[in-house]
């Protein structure tokens, strides 16, 4: 029987409760679920990549079908190198459904074994995305219920100018 490997690809900058929930989700429906960090040098993330990495693992290390990684460049020369048959989407809205659509297709067009499967997220984090949090959390809000405590924790310390211990 085939093992299915699909990749779950973005910045999870920082990671939030949505991702979580898709991760979960993913790691029952997949034989194996990569979470893939986007390096992109074009970017300033409020976070470093090992720093999210590091987050990531420890929110998934209750998975075991589940992997962190890090990736640059194109999704589906880096689903080569996995082996993966699939990538796991996430879709909030139709703004969202319109972006993840020409993804898609365009990462059909590069590679037509590989396919995207398009997850929506529970309904309580629908409105949910990493930017909202960094901008909730940079003006003071509480991001409780958006993040897991320890990112919640990790936030407050970066806005705050703290620099975090892990």
């Amino acid at each position: 029987m085939k093992r299915v490997t699909a990749i779950y690809p973005g910045s999870f900058d920082p990671v939030t409760n949505g991702h979580l929930d898709l991760i979960h989700r993913g790691a029952k429906i997949f034989d194996e679920l990569v979470v893939a960090i986007l390096r992109n040098p074009e970017k300033d993330p409020l976070f470093s990549v090992p720093e999210r990495r590091e987050m990531l693992e420890a929110m998934t290390e209750d998975l075991p079908n589940v992997h962190v990684d890090e990736f640059q460049g194109l999704l589906v020369d880096y689903a080569r190198t996995r082996n993966a048959a699939a990538v796991l989407r996430g879709i909030r809205a139709i703004s969202d459904y319109e972006y993840e659509l020409q993804m898609a297709l365009m990462n059909r067009k590069l590679d037509p074994g590989l396919e995207t499967i398009f997850m929506m997220p529970a309904e309580k984090y629908s409105y949910l995305s990493s930017r909202l949090v960094r901008e909730v959390a940079r003006l003071g809000g509480s991001v409780e219920g958006l993040v897991p405590p320890m990112v919640a924790e990790r936030l407050r310390s970066k806005v705050n100018g703290v620099t975090s211990s892990k």
